[in-house]
């Protein structure tokens, strides 16, 4: 029993036109019925290329659609009805095997409109002939266009969600890809599968990028992205490009870039990706421009002990001392002692460097003489009390 109130029954017969078309004009449109389907079936197969090509499949599809459709639709006539019953899903399916199929939205859009305006040319002129009322001739043709909205919005929604099951279908393959690949798999079949599946043809070298945030930027040109428990992780082919580089460099949101390996030795890109990604300051890293930053990182202990030793003797110093110390130190031995380059860097005085260096000289005696010992201390500075590497005392990368 429907309890929705006299309004709401209005607005419901406003939505269903077909509601007010009387139901002896259903029966004076049933004996063409046939020639109906077969005129809608003709005009779309010749006007929509998509489905002009005679497959077997298709045509069938379309006959049992157009069928279904004008055969419920004159059964609609007179009554307040929801356009699509079960036959719902048979619309869905159509629209699901339009994306299977490989055909965009416009073909399917073009044959629900063609096939609208077929249906209502061969239903008008055989109820002119029927003697049926020009007002409800204009009826009828409310009733069928409103009516062939409600299949097209059917398929529609069959569509989309086939294209979304695809999508994760093939973001799930894309992952499976990154972590077989990463586990040292990249020999097998299977991953030749997926390759062939997610459509990235596996490369003989490749970079491993990780975001230095939460997300990577996409696309990311000739990269495949996939999920680790980690977080996403995108595999780049090589060779590693200029113009890849410099889009890896100015990537947004910023993202740590490998070394180029060989495809089986990705894990080791993804390490130093890694790497990359912990060391401070903002910005991409690319691997290859970052190699100190990767060979300090190597064995985190040992270059932690190499900057105690080297550093001892500015432990005593007060922080406040010591910092600007090791500060000019470090700039001093990259700038080759000249005083106005370090001078400029530290935005201090070159007689502040003198002194500074002066001070040093009498902590470290013979050691800026000695140039093994000058690289020792330079190294030493380029391994950060955090332990982590890639900055100096003020925190600005080396590498």
């Amino acid at each position: 029993m429907d309890t929705a109130g006299p309004q709401a029954g209005a607005e419901r017969r406003l939505a269903r036109p077909w509601a007010q078309v009387p139901r002896s004009v259903a029966d004076s449109l049933r004996p063409a019925l046939p020639a109906t389907i077969a005129h809608v079936i003709e005009t779309v197969t010749a006007e929509v290329a998509a489905y002009s090509g005679g497959e077997p499949r298709v045509a069938g599809n379309l006959r049992l659609g157009v069928d279904q459709a004008l055969s419920r639709l004159i059964d609609l006539m007179g009554t307040d009805e929801a356009a699509l019953d079960a036959s719902a899903e048979l619309y869905e399916q159509i629209g699901a095997g339009e994306y299977r199929a490989g055909r965009g939205l416009a073909d399917l859009l073009s044959a629900y409109r063609i096939g609208a305006r077929a249906s209502w040319q061969s239903m008008s002129r055989a109820g002119v002939a029927a003697g049926v009322s020009p007002a409800d001739v204009a009826r009828l043709a409310e009733a069928v266009f409103a009516y062939i909205d409600e299949l097209s919005a059917a398929s529609l929604a069959g569509y989309a969600r086939a294209q979304l099951a695809d999508a994760g279908r093939r973001e799930q393959a894309r992952s499976e890809l990154v972590n077989r690949i990463l586990a040292g798999d990249a020999a097998s079949e299977r991953v030749q599968q997926l390759s062939d599946e997610v459509g990235w043809p596996l490369p003989a070298t490749v970079v491993v990028v990780v975001p230095r945030g939460e997300a990577l930027p996409e696309p990311i040109p000739g990269g495949v992205v996939g999920r680790l428990p980690s977080g996403p992780v995108a595999l780049v082919g090589g060779p590693v490009n200029r113009p890849l580089r410099a889009w890896l460099r100015a990537a947004d949101p910023p993202v740590a870039v490998g070394l180029e390996l060989p495809l089986g030795a990705a894990a080791q890109s993804l390490d130093q990706a890694r790497t990359l990604a912990a060391v401070p300051g903002p910005g991409s890293l690319v691997g290859d421009e970052h190699t100190a930053d990767l060979v300090l990182a190597a064995d985190p202990v040992a270059g932690a002990a190499l900057r105690a030793r080297t550093l001892a003797p500015f432990d005593a110093l007060p922080e406040g001392r010591r910092d600007p110390l090791l500060e000019t130190l470090r700039s001093w031995l990259l700038h080759a002692g000249n005083r106005p380059d370090v001078g400029a860097d530290l935005h201090v005085h070159p007689q502040t460097v003198s002194y500074r260096m002066d001070r040093i000289r009498e902590l470290v005696p013979g050691a800026l003489d000695d140039p093994e010992q000058r690289w020792l201390l330079l190294l030493a500075l380029m391994v950060p009390r955090t332990g982590r590497p890639g900055t100096g005392p003020r925190g600005t990368s080396v590498g």
